[in-house]
C-alpha cells in the first residue's frame, strides 16, 4: 500500500505534466470507442463484455499455470471460454446505465457483430473483421498506456523502461488488459453516474487537451494548478470551437453546441462571449459539480493501475 500511496502523491505533485499525457490518452481512448462501437456508451459496453472475456481466460490459469496469457494468443485463447449469463439488470447497474438504454445498446452491438447473443446468453464475439481492427488498435493502446507508466516509474525513482512495459503487457496480456479495462469502466462509471451522458467526457476532454497542451512546461502540482490565479489570464489562447470540437471527435455539431452549453453550466469549462469559443479553466471546478474530490477519483483509479502494473514487472524483473 506504501507504493500505491507513492504513485498517487507523485502524480498530484507533479500534475500538469502527468495531465498532459493523461488527457490525451484518454482522448485517445474515447475517440476510439465513438469511432468504433458508433458511439461511447456502446464502446463503454464493449469494454465491459471484453472484460469478463478476459477474467474467463485468467481463469485458465487455475487450472495450467503455464498457460499462455500473452497477446499472440489472445483469439485462441478467446475461443476456450465458456460465456455465462448475465442479467440486463446487473450489467446496468454496474455500468450506472439506465436498464433500458444498456438494453437498447447491446442489440445495437449485435446488429454490429460486436457482441453475440447464443441461448439467452450474450458475450463479446467479434466476427473477424472486428478481430482484425482490434489488433491494429490495441497495439497503439499497449504502447501509449506503457508511456504513462513509464512516466509514473520515472517520477518514483524507479528504472523500468517504455519498452520492458509494453513487452511484459504483451507477454501477459489478459492479466494486464483485465485490470486496465476495469479501470477504464471505473472512470467512465464514475462521469455516468456524475451527468448521465458519458459523451459529455468526450467533449470536455478535446476542450481540456487544449489547456494542457499549452500548459504542460509550467510544471504545477494539484493543488498549485486549481489555485493558480494566473491560469485566467491568457484563456483565448487554450480556447476551441464548436466547429473544431465536432471535427475531432465526429459527434455533429447541434450536439457538440448542446453538450458544451451544458458543460458551461456545469462549471467544466467557459465560453468567451464575444467570439464564442470555450476554454478551460481548473478554478471552475472548485464549485461545480467536478470538485478536486473528482479529479483526486480518477488520480486513485488510475493510481491502484499503475500500482499494480508497476508491481507485477518489478516482482518479475527482480527474479
Amino acid at each position: 500500500m506504501e507504493l500505491q500511496k507513492r504513485i498517487k502523491n507523485k502524480i498530484l505533485e507533479n500534475y500538469t505534466e502527468y495531465l498532459y499525457l493523461f488527457v490525451q490518452f484518454q482522448s485517445e481512448f474515447i475517440s476510439g470507442l465513438y469511432k468504433r462501437y458508433q458511439g461511447v456508451e456502446n464502446g463503454n459496453l464493449v469494454l465491459y463484455y471484453a472484460k469478463i472475456a478476459h477474467q474467463d481466460i485468467l481463469r485458465q490459469k487455475d487450472y495450467d499455470l503455464n498457460f499462455d496469457l500473452g497477446f499472440k494468443n489472445f483469439w485462441e485463447n478467446h475461443k476456450l471460454i465458456n460465456p455465462q449469463k448475465h442479467s440486463i439488470q446487473k450489467v446496468a447497474n454496474d455500468t450506472s446505465f439506465a436498464k433500458e438504454t444498456a438494453r437498447r445498446k447491446i442489440l445495437e452491438l449485435i446488429r454490429q457483430n460486436v457482441l453475440s447473443k447464443k441461448n439467452k446468453i450474450i458475450a463479446w464475439l467479434p466476427n473477424e473483421q472486428h478481430k482484425e481492427s482490434y489488433n491494429l488498435f490495441i497495439h497503439k493502446e499497449i504502447e501509449e498506456l506503457s508511456k504513462l507508466a513509464a512516466f509514473v516509474c520515472k517520477k518514483i525513482d524507479l528504472s523500468i523502461s517504455k519498452e520492458e512495459i509494453t513487452e511484459e503487457i504483451k507477454k501477459n496480456f489478459s492479466f494486464y488488459w483485465f485490470h486496465y479495462l476495469g479501470a477504464q469502466l471505473e472512470y467512465l462509471r464514475l462521469w455516468n453516474k456524475q451527468f448521465k451522458d458519458i459523451e459529455l467526457i468526450h467533449i470536455f476532454l478535446q476542450v481540456s487537451n487544449v489547456f494542457v497542451s499549452k500548459e504542460k512546461k509550467k510544471i504545477l502540482s494539484h493543488k498549485n494548478l486549481n489555485d493558480n490565479s494566473s491560469l485566467l489570464k491568457d484563456y483565448a489562447s487554450t480556447s476551441i470551437s464548436a466547429t473544431s470540437v465536432s471535427d475531432v471527435t465526429g459527434i455533429p455539431r447541434a450536439s457538440c453546441m448542446r453538450k458544451l452549453e451544458y458543460l458551461t453550466i456545469l462549471k467544466l469549462i467557459s465560453q468567451d462571449r464575444v467570439s464564442k469559443r470555450y476554454y478551460f479553466i481548473p478554478n471552475h471546478t472548485q464549485e461545480g459539480l467536478v470538485s478536486r474530490k473528482i479529479n483526486e477519483k480518477v488520480v486513485k483509479i488510475f493510481s491502484q493501475l499503475f500500482f499494480i502494473f508497476i508491481s507485477s514487472i518489478e516482482a518479475k524483473t527482480s527474479s
